[in-house]
């Protein structure tokens, strides 16, 4: 399949990328209630990178489902290109991959130091320094108007990684929630 996909794939694509980034906010704000007290430092501020990818993603995602999509039918084109959620050069495209290169980036990184004891923990750890490493790859390769780069490793960091991430966040978040709460004295 091309990408990006034809219709109706491609609205279909546009209201899953924004319902993935949404649903990351209930599970960021999950690991930070979850974190241990001394790395709550470590999780708001990765919500807090983590919020503003979302704010970025959900501009691109929403203009290019409103904007984008009606303006051939209105005969209003001239411009358009720029508000192309793919493509290059695109202002939204460039919104969406700071928000994934740097941002997503730096939220990754930053919840690190939260998982470290315990094999899932560190595979958690692995998973989100991965994503935190390969990241900005992609827009680094973005702003060496290298598409290639962004399509070798964005897959990985924006799309395998943070599904794996997600599945085994969840998994410690069940582990956490069935472990003995420690009665105080």
């Amino acid at each position: 399949m091309p990408f990006p996909p034809p219709e109706p794939y491609s609205t279909v694509f546009h209201l899953l990328l924004l319902a993935s980034v949404l649903a990351m906010v209930p599970l960021w704000c999950a690991i930070h209630l979850a974190a241990a007290p001394s790395q709550r430092i470590y999780t708001l501020a990765s919500l807090i990178f983590l919020a503003i990818l979302v704010a970025l993603v959900s501009v691109n995602r929403f203009v290019a489902l409103t904007l984008v999509r009606q303006s051939p039918d209105l005969g209003r084109t001239e411009g358009l290109d720029w508000f192309l959620p793919y493509g290059w050069p695109s202002l939204m495209f460039a919104f969406e991959s700071l928000g994934f290169g740097i941002f997503f980036s730096l939220a990754c990184l930053l919840l690190i130091p939260v998982f470290r004891t315990g094999g899932l923990e560190r595979t958690i750890a692995g998973t989100f320094a991965v994503i935190g490493v390969l990241s900005p790859g992609a827009a680094v390769g973005l702003a060496l108007n290298s598409t290639d780069l962004m399509g070798l490793v964005a897959p990985v960091a924006w799309g395998i990684g943070p599904i794996l991430a997600a599945v085994l966040v969840v998994r410690w978040l069940r582990f956490k929630q069935a472990a003995p709460v420690p009665v105080p004295a």
